[in-house]
């Protein structure tokens, strides 16, 4: 894959912008479209990506590109690291606030990356998707744990469920495999 100049300037921008323009997210995302794309396909934006994957290859969630909200956070979570390298040289840093790029702190103050900014699928798609869990959906047993997705209300999980949103906000790296 050989990279466009403006593709490469947009990777110079993390490094050295103190905030992205539009035109350098919407690069990033061409990118990273380049990077899932099958050889031949040219789609430049993550949703008609994942939307063509899913179709064409019946891929499953890991195997697609990040969802735009991922993408996102992930670009502002690298811009912290670039800036850093870009600035390598610098005996005194201009820092980036981590709060406001694609982090959150814990209750204990430990900074925890935010892994997306929008909701993790349509409202109808999650309205589809229901566990039939007799526990607390701790393992990937649970169909809402496997696809990424919390419990809901209609799921027949018990009340003490390990995945619904209010838990995965307080903990969202509990990958625990305990049987559901």
């Amino acid at each position: 894959m050989n990279a466009e100049e403006h593709i490469i300037e947009a990777f110079h921008n993390i490094c050295h912008d103190q905030k992205l323009s539009e035109n350098t997210r919407s690069r990033l995302e061409e990118f990273v479209c380049s990077a899932y794309s099958p050889k031949g396909i040219h789609i430049s934006r993550i949703p008609e990506l994942r939307r063509y994957l899913f179709c064409k290859y019946m891929a499953e969630s890991d195997r697609l590109p990040p969802t735009v909200g991922a993408l996102s956070q992930h670009i502002l979570r690298a811009q912290i690291q670039g800036r850093v390298w870009g600035q390598a040289c610098i005996p005194q840093q201009e820092r980036l606030d981590p709060m406001l790029h694609g982090y959150y702190k814990l209750d204990d103050m430990k900074l925890q990356p935010k892994t997306t900014d929008l909701p993790s699928a349509p409202e109808a798609i999650v309205e589809m998707v229901r566990c039939q869990c007799k526990s607390n959906c701790t393992s990937n047993r649970c169909s809402c744990k496997r696809k990424n997705l919390p419990c809901t209300d209609l799921c027949l999980c018990s009340t003490n469920c390990d995945n619904d949103e209010d838990t995965l906000t307080k903990n969202p790296d509990s990958d625990d495999d305990r049987d559901s």
